[in-house]
């Protein structure tokens, strides 16, 4: 007599039916009653578990939240509460080649996850995440940032000013208040398909 599993029909036998369900004639293999009956402990079910951009992450994560999410920003700022209560993140430049004098600086949790939003915006993927430097609050760092940009630009529309790269880096690499730490990087942002632009012309 053959048994199948009343999930997805396929034969039980010793190697996927528990023992205990062969003596109760509960008709459910292993795989179907974990991935429907024990989500809690099943990493792929788990309705407490953090997936950003399809990639499970830890509980150890300092932004971990339930969910999934297309990436740490979206998370961060799905409920203002969770976004407004985390101060740390990163004050960044970015740039685009479409528009050689002006930069962007801008905050975020999470830099990389910022300008990935940003590509999403261009077929040529041609963002650049230029400088990046960690904030123990964000925010005020963003807004000394800005203030010290407006001296010097020769002209600015909301984040964006028009201004060379290099002054935007001194004047990161410059901040002093908010619990700044200095730890600038240039972020390596160019990859083999973004080199699409060149070739299309």
């Amino acid at each position: 007599m053959t048994v199948v599993c009343y999930e997805c029909n396929t034969l039980l036998d010793d190697t996927n039916w528990n023992v205990s369900y062969q003596k109760s004639n509960t008709k459910i293999c292993k795989h179907c009653f974990n991935s429907k009956f024990n989500a809690k402990n099943n990493k792929v079910n788990n309705p407490l578990a953090m997936y950003v951009n399809g990639k499970y992450i830890s509980r150890k994560h300092p932004l971990y939240k339930p969910g999934r999410y297309k990436t740490f920003n979206d998370a961060a700022f799905e409920g203002t509460y969770r976004a407004n209560s985390i101060k740390e993140g990163y004050v960044y430049v970015i740039s685009n080649r479409a528009w050689p004098d002006w930069v962007k600086i801008g905050m975020a949790i999470d830099a990389e996850d910022r300008l990935n939003g940003y590509q999403t915006s261009s077929p040529y993927r041609d963002y650049t995440l230029e400088h990046k430097v960690y904030s123990a609050n964000r925010r005020e760092s963003e807004r000394e940032a800005h203030t010290k940009a407006a001296v010097v630009c020769k002209g600015n529309k909301g984040e964006w000013f028009k201004m060379s790269v290099e002054q935007a880096i001194t004047i990161l690499d410059n901040l002093n208040e908010h619990g700044h730490v200095r730890t600038p990087t240039k972020a390596d942002t160019h990859k083999e398909e973004d080199n699409l632009q060149g070739s299309l012309f």
